[in-house]
């Protein structure tokens, strides 16, 4: 039996709920093709699982940056993109759709030396609505096809909902149709002819699933926490907002920031079934908060969960958090013994059994040497999981790639970091082997300076000596990959202009290797055959995830 299947006759057996929810008034109108005006927790459950979700343990903060310059690892090249923020690109890496506050922008990085914009599509206006599309910060790619959602937050003079494009030429997209909402779409997903939206009400906060494939979109299912149990009706909606989706394989993974990331089985998509959520706070505790409580509980880990992502074969989930030292309604500038907040990083899970996630490991911050709201940020943002690596951006805490042959210890073997003049958005992989594309939102050094997406080398990978007598050749890395998909925070800004805590690096600590750490030998040998070896080798278990 299927996985998907299997989980849909658990759910059935324990009474769950598999109904389609029912539509509410609001997000049920649609914009049809030609419309573009546009020419350019502690606990984990899933009935009978318990893990844990941790934020990883705040890096103690130095008095003053010490300058740590990164070694050996340098951009390829650069090209500056006004407004850019998430990047996503084509399954063979020659392309990147970058999502510019207005629209979008296409980038051909065929030579990923020399990224160059080959079209844009800017001032979206489908056809009826009056409105331009605004605050878009989230793109994403499906089969030739591309989801533009937006605004990410409440804006009375923007185009509220997605548009979809047809973009299997790169160079000449073409608008097909929207579908427009009552609320901001801050973030988003596209899976074969589903549109997977979170929808911002400071309600329910649901996800709300969308049949774009048809030629006047229509609303089939709506799904959030308060479905599941009611009792998160009580928790103030600021901290079970829902930030952003990720679909893969008939599961759709939900960020539900302190409330946890949950998993559903969306194999129907017009009937999301729950299967699995891990959280690190209960419903009751956070009901419990009120005033600056719960402001502080919204900004400082734990919790926080802003982005969740599968590796290509959906064996290991990774959960970043967003978070910060809020000190709201307290004195004081750093964390202490009874105020742990400051930056969150990065936890991988093994999801053999989505029912049962089990968590194998944290990735930790970057330091940073003002880890306040408005400080020097090097809090996880959007990050991927491919060819048996995490990629990640960690907004002026620059760009990680880790190595995950062994999940249960993750190894750093590649970072960037210039504090002062960028502020990553993103990290994707075109290619193993191939290049790395960073997208950095901002200079904070010069306010008035274009966004760029970075081109960096992937690390090398290497070729396994084939056994005596073998004539065939063992390939390079494992495999293919699937297009990038990712999401956005509260990330208009993190700490104003350069100042003398980002003007140079702040101190590393732990066991992270450096910047010109390894790409070669046992451990890149062992990425190359990939999460299976992993559990044959090391966990005793046959990796079988059927």
């Amino acid at each position: 039996m299927h996985r998907r299947q299997f989980l849909r006759a658990v759910a059935g057996t324990a009474g769950l709920s598999t109904a389609a929810l029912t539509a509410r008034d609001g997000d049920a109108r649609s914009t049809a093709a030609g419309a573009s005006g546009a020419t350019d927790a502690t606990t984990a459950s899933a009935d009978s699982a318990a893990t844990g979700t941790p934020s990883g343990t705040p890096t103690p903060t130095p008095t003053e940056a010490v300058a740590t310059p990164t070694a050996d690892y340098e951009p390829l090249g650069s090209a500056a993109v006004e407004g850019a923020t998430e990047t996503v690109l084509t399954p063979d890496g020659e392309t990147a759709f970058v999502a510019v506050g207005d629209g979008f922008a296409v980038l051909d990085l065929s030579d990923p030396a020399n990224p160059t914009v080959v079209a844009s599509e800017r001032d979206v206006s489908p056809r009826g609505t009056g409105q331009t599309m605004g605050g878009v910060r989230d793109v994403k790619y499906d089969d030739g096809r591309l989801l533009v959602g937006g605004p990410a937050g409440y804006d009375p003079d923007s185009f509220y909902g997605v548009a979809l494009f047809d973009v299997s030429d790169p160079a000449d997209p073409t608008f097909l149709r929207a579908y427009e909402t009552a609320y901001p779409v801050h973030n988003c997903d596209l899976s074969g002819s589903h549109a997977y939206l979170t929808r911002s009400d400071r309600d329910a906060n649901p996800l709300l699933v969308v049949d774009v494939g048809r030629e006047d979109p229509r609303e089939v299912a709506r799904w959030s926490v308060l479905d599941r149990d009611p009792v998160w009706e009580s928790v103030p909606q600021q901290l079970r907002t829902l930030h952003d989706v990720f679909v893969r394989d008939g599961f759709a993974y939900l960020a539900y920031w302190d409330a946890g990331t949950w998993v559903l089985d969306v194999t129907d998509p017009a009937d999301p079934a729950y299967v699995a959520d891990l959280r690190e706070r209960d419903p009751e505790t956070l009901a419990a908060l009120d005033g600056l409580a719960v402001s502080r509980e919204n900004a400082e880990p734990p919790g926080n969960d802003h982005y969740a992502a599968t590796d290509p074969d959906s064996a290991l989930l990774a959960v970043g958090k967003e978070s910060w030292n809020s000190n709201f309604g307290k004195e004081g500038t750093t964390p202490g013994p009874d105020d742990p907040g400051g930056p969150s990083g990065i936890a991988i899970y093994d999801i053999a059994d989505p029912r049962s996630p089990e968590h194998l490991s944290t990735v930790d911050p970057p330091p940073t040497a003002d880890t306040n709201v408005n400080g020097v940020w090097t809090t996880a943002h959007n990050f991927e999981l491919a060819a048996g690596r995490l990629y990640s951006s960690w907004y002026r805490g620059g760009v990680a790639v880790h190595d995950l042959s062994d999940p249960a210890d993750p190894e750093r073997v590649r970072y960037f970091r210039r504090s002062s003049t960028t502020r990553f958005w993103t990290a994707q992989l075109t290619a193993p082997g191939g290049a790395v594309v960073a997208t950095s939102y901002g200079n904070p050094s010069d306010p008035d300076a274009p966004a760029r997406v970075y081109t960096f080398p992937d690390v090398a990978r290497a070729t396994p000596t084939p056994e005596a007598g073998d004539a065939t050749t063992v390939p390079t890395g494992s495999g293919g990959r699937s297009p990038a998909e990712a999401g956005v925070g509260g990330e208009s800004g993190d700490g104003g202009e350069a100042g003398p805590d980002d003007r140079t690096d702040a101190t590393e600590t732990g066991g992270a290797t450096t910047g010109g750490g390894p790409g070669f030998g046992p451990a890149a040998a062992l990425t190359g055959l990939g999460i299976g070896a992993w559990r044959l080798l090391g966990s005793g278990e046959t990796g079988d995830a059927e």
